[in-house]
């Protein structure tokens, strides 16, 4: 069934829509322009969409990588407070020095606006659209794309995976 078919500016490229799992090479994939009517289209397509899904992993990975780098930063920053209020006042000046700044948390605004939060949130949005788009490519149900999306997950997992904190982790969720 050609769900496009009724578009008067169709061109020469037009595959059918298949609902069930196949191993055509004639495909469109995720809008009406991506249309790999050729072998050789269809291959740099299967092959963009393994580097995609590589990417994915890649930035599960850079976002673990940048929480970790924060939450070290704000345990450094919370060392470094204990340790100035620990330290003792020189000898002879205790009563003269005026006493230390308490260090201030921050508010729920400031943690909100943090250039670090925006950063993963933007981040984290990149993650969702492209998760879905790879599920959508997924539901083409052309054999030869899933196996790219698993193939490109599969390696990429492989590559940037071996660095979870925990390897109980949920893969599921972002």
């Amino acid at each position: 069934m050609d769900h496009g078919s009724d578009d008067s500016t169709s061109t020469a490229k037009s595959c059918p829509m298949i609902m069930v799992f196949h191993a055509g090479h004639c495909e469109r994939i995720l809008w009406r322009g991506w249309v790999a009517s050729t072998v050789t289209e269809f291959v740099l397509s299967a092959l963009a969409i393994f580097l995609v899904s590589f990417l994915y992993e890649a930035l599960k990975f850079l976002r673990q990588q940048l929480a970790r780098r924060e939450a070290r930063r704000a345990s450094e920053q919370l060392a470094a407070e204990q340790r100035r209020k620990n330290e003792a006042p020189a000898a002879g000046g205790c009563c003269s020095e005026a006493p230390l700044a308490e260090p201030r948390e921050q508010t729920y605004w400031q943690r909100l606006f943090a250039s670090s939060h925006i950063v993963q949130s933007l981040l984290n949005l990149l993650q969702i659209v492209i998760s879905y788009l790879l599920m959508l490519i997924f539901m083409t149900f052309n054999y030869w794309l899933c196996l790219a999306v698993i193939l490109g997950l599969g390696l990429g997992y492989f590559f940037f995976g071996w660095n979870k904190k925990n390897p109980d982790e949920s893969e599921c969720c972002p």
